[in-house]
């Protein structure tokens, strides 16, 4: 085990309110990028929030902190969204995008969320279907911003549209599925980070980086039914039959899709003819 999967293992460990949300961006960094310096990064993270504290005046009010940490972030210091090439795995590393200022919906929460905390903003990641968002506040004076877009803060009206967009004009509102906008926990926006990457290494065919990012997200939740089953086919595409036959048992046990079950179960039958091979 390298050093950057122990630092891993070791924050995956971690009850989740102990969970340093930035340092656990840059442990998945580090599982991808040798030789990463985090403490340089975090370093960048903690100049860049107090240079926001100049900026975001304690007296002012909720709506006036977040334009100033709007305009600190996105115009000043020219943080964006990647639109040109979304799928780039930096966009997907904190220290990438704190040194590129290019990210993607989460990476850029994750900025925006960490620099707000350390201002005493009550900021929170939000795993909003399709779109990760970032929320201000709680109850009805609340904020929902989209970081991607510049911070620009996102009316019930816009999110609904979103949902009718994903999923079929009035099947979900915000309004009868008010869950939608909870606050993700530090393990869920890590998970979630892992998802993005475990998809953009499957469709580049990088199987071993894609192995990475699926035991990183059983790492911190060892029960994901989609990641087993995948890392437990990639398994078995890598000739590695024992870890295969592990991970896609255990997928019957923690699943609940019965196609997906009876299919796995004629897989690990075809597994179970195999000689166990040693790698």
């Amino acid at each position: 085990m390298t050093h950057a999967q122990q630092a891993f293992t070791q924050l995956a460990r971690q009850p989740d309110d102990e969970i340093d949300l930035a340092a656990g961006a840059l442990a998945i960094s580090g599982l991808f990028q040798q030789e990463l310096a985090n403490d340089e990064s975090l370093a960048a993270l903690e100049r860049l929030a107090s240079a926001a504290g100049d900026r975001v005046l304690p007296q002012a009010d909720l709506f006036d902190k977040v334009r100033a940490l709007n305009d600190f972030l996105f115009e000043e210091h020219g943080f964006a969204g990647n639109q040109d090439d979304f799928y780039d795995p930096r966009n997907s590393f904190l220290d990438q995008v704190l040194s590129r200022r290019l990210g993607i919906p989460i990476t850029l929460a994750v900025l925006y969320v960490e620099i707000a905390g350390r201002l005493g903003l009550p900021a929170y990641g939000v795993g909003f279907p399709g779109h990760f968002l970032v929320r201000i506040g709680r109850g009805d004076t609340a904020l929902m911003l989209d970081v991607y877009a510049g911070g620009v803060a996102l009316p019930e009206s816009e999110l609904d549209q979103r949902l009718a967009d994903l999923y079929g004009q009035g099947t979900l509102r915000i309004q009868s599925h008010p869950a939608l906008l909870r606050p993700a926990t530090k393990r869920e926006i890590l998970v979630r980070m892992l998802r993005n990457l475990t998809g953009i290494y499957r469709d580049r065919g990088e199987r071993i980086n894609r192995l990475a990012a699926l035991t990183a997200s059983l790492t911190l939740a060892p029960n994901l039914p989609d990641e087993l089953r995948e890392r437990g086919l990639l398994y078995r595409d890598l000739d590695y039959a024992p870890a295969a036959l592990g991970d896609l048992r255990r997928f019957i046990e923690v699943s609940d899709d019965a196609e997906q079950i009876a299919a796995v179960t004629r897989i690990i039958d075809e597994l179970g003819g195999q000689p166990m091979r040693l790698h």
